[in-house]
């Protein structure tokens, strides 16, 4: 026969098992879910802020490191050019002759392989002859009469653009156009006060 004594011995203690937690409600679970999202796309949008300024930055600092060679570049080649014109008025000064020099031959390979270099590094002639004169490119010295009216028939200095900028305007003479020379053809000689003359328009 078991006594009270043995049952109670046998009953299992509960004293050092830990409390059961409460089982949370589905709203305050929602609630939790809705507040890491929260966190989390305020991290994202931190994160990629921080991305954009670093490219920004970076872009910016490219920017900043090409205008510096570019500007580099510039002021030498600007020093460069008036060499170039020397060469050039050399050659044009020249006297005509059937076969040109040695000494002729190797100035021409050096001023060849000049032009070249600074081609490679964004040098380009600006075009002038027979073009229409525009003053992003050119710089009038003169007009002469004949030719096409605005267009550039002569040019005394070559112009350059380095990378699509103007480096220097090329100095041109600018034609008036061969209407005016045939005007005054017609009307020299004639007086005005005759009653068969009359003005050309």
């Amino acid at each position: 026969m078991v006594t009270g004594e043995s049952q109670q011995d046998e009953r299992p203690e509960r004293g050092g098992e830990a409390p059961v937690a409460e089982p949370q409600s589905v709203e305050a679970l929602q609630q939790a879910l809705t507040d890491e999202r929260a966190k989390a796309e305020q991290y994202l949008a931190s994160w990629q802020r921080a991305q954009a300024d670093f490219i920004n930055y970076r872009r910016r600092t490219e920017q900043e490191r090409c205008a510096f060679t570019a500007q580099a570049n510039a002021d030498l080649i600007l020093k460069i050019l008036p060499v170039i014109d020397d060469i050039e008025r050399a050659f044009q000064a020249l006297p005509p002759s059937p076969e040109e020099p040695a000494w002729v031959e190797g100035f021409r390979l050096v001023q060849h392989k000049l032009k070249t270099v600074l081609t490679n590094h964004g040098l380009e002639e600006i075009k002038a002859v027979g073009e229409p004169f525009d003053p992003r490119f050119h710089e009038a010295i003169a007009y002469e009469d004949g030719g096409d009216e605005g267009v550039v028939v002569h040019e005394t200095q070559t112009g350059y653009k380095l990378c699509d900028r103007v480096l220097r305007p090329s100095l041109v003479v600018v034609g008036k156009g061969k209407t005016t020379r045939r005007h005054d053809e017609r009307n020299r000689g004639r007086n005005p006060c005759d009653p068969g003359h009359k003005e050309e328009e």
